[in-house]
């Protein structure tokens, strides 16, 4: 890709972006220069195979698609939006240190997630503390001190950081879903039949029930053409695949204060209609919607699954406890090493388990521990300021480090951080957090009032 071609889509996000800047309280410039400092720390070969990439985007934000999912996805989703921005204002930070390359590095290649939540982490500290050098990120090498250092009074403090996601196994159906909705959309493209298939997957969804699935659906359509209603079973995965009129069955889900909900009871995991809209490519439409401009739906499909949904055995508090563990001996006591601060993001919602149980089990590691000052727990969110912010579960401060006074400060201070200050642009909101959420709901209502006219009742 030309440097021209780069710059087209960059201007394009940028105008785009624009669009609701005053939304997001993002004053003029800052787009545009977060997005040329992007292009200067990710580089000009990188942005560009973003945004030549043939490779269709999953449709659940999966297989390691971050970037390409917020830069080529578009700008007209808010997420998309401040994801990129809080990614540029926490690598801009760090632009003088000369282990940011290394972070950098890394988040490109195959770690995008545990590399953001270092130099989050470590944005948070500085921020805190003040000091342009009291936090300084640690290289990629196995002789490096910790993620990220800070620099106490009393010597070094090596900030060790992990992040947790679900099983693998419970991740990989969430990817096979969304590669099952490509391969039945290019069937249903082919076909160019109008259609409602039913997918039913007799166990959970892996790759050998993935196969089956599939070899069911192109048995189907291989069918569809001299047949009004045809169904097919292979190896326990069973599809139904009949002509889309006005008596299909309905799509069952709705989205309801902030979760998408089946209002029916349906045996359905999930369910999609999928419509053609009277423009030319995907830049135009989202021009459209945005204007408020009415669409012509010709709705093609709709596609129904149903999957197991049996999780597989997950123990939370055993997945911590050992990432605590291996975390307490990572770090060796050095010359100059006056403790550890273990940070640790989860993906699963901490508030549906025993918080009670989390804290002494946290607690009792502390206690075995000479050498840990504290373990913060965290869950990333979406918050009313239209940012991104960690929830945080702390522990107590380890008993060697009780009488340093100036340690439950500076822990109290970082918590608080994430209720008082903009990540983005590293000052207090301007609104209350009852403000900004009173805010979204009006602009919700906006967006549902421009929007009522052209959506469909799915």
């Amino acid at each position: 890709m030309q440097k021209d071609s780069l710059d087209h889509h960059l201007y394009h996000w940028i105008s785009v972006a624009n669009e609701r800047a005053e939304r997001y309280g993002f004053p003029p410039g800052l787009i545009e220069e977060s997005l040329w400092c992007l292009k200067a720390l990710l580089g000009e070969d990188y942005l560009a195979r973003i945004f030549e990439a043939t490779e269709e985007l999953h449709l659940l934000g999966l297989r390691e698609q971050e970037l390409a999912r917020w830069l080529r996805g578009g700008a007209s989703v808010d997420d998309h939006v401040i994801q990129v921005m809080d990614l540029v204002a926490t690598m801009r930070e760090f632009a003088a240190d000369p282990s940011l390359g290394d972070k950098v590095d890394r988040l490109k290649r195959n770690s995008f997630w545990p590399s953001q939540f270092e130099m989050a982490m470590a944005l948070r500290a500085k921020r805190t503390l003040g000091a342009d050098e009291a936090v300084f990120l640690s290289p990629e090498t196995n002789t490096a001190i910790g993620d990220f250092v800070i620099n106490w009074k009393h010597g070094l403090i090596a900030c060790e950081c992990a992040r947790l996601a679900f099983g693998d196994e419970e991740e990989e159906q969430y990817r096979l879903v969304g590669d099952l909705y490509q391969y039945a959309d290019k069937q249903i493209k082919k076909a160019n039949q109008r259609c409602c298939l039913k997918i039913r997957v007799g166990g959970p969804l892996v790759s050998t029930s993935f196969t089956a699935a599939t070899r069911a659906i192109k048995t189907a359509f291989s069918r569809f053409g001299s047949a009004g209603r045809v169904s097919t079973e292979v190896e326990g995965a069973k599809v139904e695949l009949e002509a889309l009129t006005v008596g299909s069955e309905r799509i069952p889900f709705r989205y309801i204060d902030g979760r998408v909900q089946d209002v029916l009871g349906t045996e359905w995991v999930t369910a999609h209609s999928l419509s053609y809209v009277n423009a030319k490519d995907g830049d135009e439409a989202a021009a459209m919607y945005r204007a408020g401009e009415d669409f012509d739906r010709d709705e093609y499909a709709r596609v129904f699954i149903s999957w197991d949904r049996n999780r597989p055995a997950f123990d939370p508090y055993g997945r911590i406890l050992n990432k605590i563990k291996k975390k307490r001996h990572q770090t060796k006591s050095n010359a100059g090493i006056y403790g550890r601060i273990i940070f640790i993001e989860v993906q699963w919602d901490l508030e549906l388990g025993d918080i009670e149980r989390l804290a002494r089990m946290v607690n009792h590691e502390l206690d075995e521990s000479r050498n840990t000052i504290a373990v913060l727990i965290s869950k990333r969110l979406a918050s009313v300021h239209y940012r991104r912010w960690y929830k945080f579960y702390p522990s107590k401060i380890g008993a060697v480090y009780e009488r340093d006074s100036s340690l439950p400060q500076f822990l109290n201070r970082f918590i608080l951080y994430e209720r008082d200050f903009d990540p983005i642009l590293n000052r207090r909101y301007s609104r209350t957090w009852e403000e900004a959420a009173a805010l979204v709901e009006q602009h919700k209502a906006e967006d549902e009032e421009q929007n009522r006219r052209r959506e469909a009742d799915l």
